[in-house]
């Protein structure tokens, strides 16, 4: 039963990694940054509204799968998280949506003052999105590069801008609580 127990563990988070397709959206299973492949950890949905207006499936992509959101924020390991829009928004709307994020996870003066340069950059930096459109952030140790359809729109050497970012998905207050549950491979409630 003791040798049992890991490998069905193990097929279990295998099994939760290979579901990388979500309301008709799919993300690889993979993804090789910096010459590492790092395995899907979770697919959440981003929903808007009372009304549920999907807006974007997400992707949480780790060097071996985890469910502890302290965990992963406090490693210095490579994270992505791949957004592919299932609808378009104006640079407003995309401005507004960063905007509520920081209030949500800087409002009470959580966050260093020093990240306000470097996260007033990125919002200039983003661009109107489309359906079928990307979004990348690549958590390194030494900070975050963000891509808009695999273009660089900004590389913020800058290690509390890009935990203060990872932590706006997985942390003490996501965009919603289904989306954190989905990128942490955790069951739906």
């Amino acid at each position: 039963m003791r040798t049992l127990l890991p490998v069905l563990l193990c097929c279990w988070l295998a099994s939760n990694a290979a579901a990388a397709t979500l309301e008709g959206e799919t993300l690889p299973d993979s993804y090789k940054v910096d010459g590492q492949t790092l395995v899907l950890n979770g697919i959440g949905l981003r929903t808007l509204t009372i009304f549920r207006i999907e807006a974007y499936v997400a992707g949480l992509y780790l060097p071996r799968p985890s469910h502890d959101a302290a965990r992963i924020l406090a490693s210095s390991d490579p994270k992505i998280i791949l957004l592919k829009f299932i609808r378009g928004a104006s640079k407003q709307r995309v401005e507004q949506q960063y905007r509520e994020g920081e209030v949500n996870n800087c409002g009470k003066g959580e966050c260093a003052s020093t990240d306000q340069a470097d996260f007033e950059r990125l919002v200039a930096a983003a661009p109107a999105v489309k359906a079928g459109d990307t979004s990348t952030y690549i958590f390194t140790a030494r900070g975050v590069r963000v891509f808009a359809n695999d273009r660089l729109i900004g590389d913020f050497a800058d290690r509390d801008l890009a935990y203060r970012l990872l932590s706006g998905f997985i942390g003490a207050h996501p965009p919603s609580p289904e989306l954190r549950r989905g990128l942490l491979g955790l069951p739906a409630e």
